[in-house]
Formats: C-alpha cells, structure tokens, sequence
C-alpha cells in the first residue's frame, strides 16, 4: 500500500526523518535516487539519521556497521539487515510503500 510520506524530496545528500503507520523511517537521496528505511540501526536501535553514507550505504553512528540503501544488507555477519521499503517521487511528494 504506497502512502504519501513527505510533501518534498530531500536534497542530495541529506535524510529526512518521519513516521508513518507506528513506523520511525528516513527517506534519502543518495546519487540521484531515492531510499527508504527505518530509522534505527538493527544492532543497537541508534537512530541511523546521526550517521554518514558511505557510496551506496548508511553507516552508523555508534559501531560503524554499514547497511545497503538499496536491500538493506548488513556490512557484519550477525547484525540484522536493515528494514527498508520501496520508494518513489509523484508530482513532487514522496510516497512509501509498506
């Protein structure tokens, strides 16, 4: 069920936190596309918003572990992936899919 998240995009570079159905997520734009995610690292629950990218991955604040944008993978054999959900820009808002 897609549902309208954010009423703009974020700026290259940059995330944008919000909750949506009980949901902490982030929304990104990472070299010119769009990712979605929930907002708290697997292994320690820190807010993944404080951390960094790394190319094609978010890195966390606390630890260092790294998770794919794209599928969420976990850089750490015994560190869950990191939940993520499809995303895309219609007449400027942003919507999620859940």
């Amino acid at each position: 069920m897609w549902i309208k998240a954010l009423e703009n995009s974020p700026q290259e570079g940059t995330m944008l936190e919000f909750n949506a159905a009980g949901k902490q997520l982030f929304v990104t734009l990472n070299n010119g596309k769009l990712y979605c995610g929930e907002n708290h690292c697997p292994h320690e629950g820190v807010k993944l918003t404080l951390g960094c990218f790394k190319g094609n991955r978010i890195k966390c604040s606390l630890h260092g572990f790294s998770f794919d944008l794209a599928t969420g993978s976990s850089s750490e054999d015994g560190v869950d992936d990191l939940k993520t959900y499809p995303v895309k820009q219609q007449n400027g808002q942003i919507y999620i899919n859940l």
